[in-house]
């Protein structure tokens, strides 16, 4: 048992994630690793091109209205982390799949 997951939650979740992203590298035809890591670099590139148009249009929310300012900010605050977080989990699985899919012989 975890301290920081007694119940296997997170575990179970991120099993659950790696498997869809599993599937959908094999169907994509990711069959190297540099596929892969290529595919990791596109994702980095995504998520960088996301939060500039979305703090961007935040921006100009907070010139416009200015009383929207804290709302803007948290928004912006949720949307690095949401993107953040899900980047780095992506990375995580395909480096796994780099790993037990692509590394080992078949």
């Amino acid at each position: 048992m975890k301290l920081n997951d007694p119940f296997g939650r997170l575990e179970s979740r991120h099993q659950k994630g790696y498997e869809t992203m599993r599937t959908s590298l094999h169907q994509a035809g990711i069959e190297t690793p540099a596929a892969a890591r290529d595919v990791i670099r596109q994702a980095w590139r995504r998520g960088v091109t996301i939060l500039a148009v979305a703090h961007l249009l935040l921006l100009v929310v907070m010139v416009l209205l200015p009383k929207a300012m804290p709302l803007a900010l948290g928004l912006g605050l949720f949307l690095v982390v949401w993107v953040l977080s899900s980047t780095l989990n992506g990375r995580r699985y395909v480096r796994r799949y780099i790993e037990e899919e692509l590394k080992t012989p078949r």
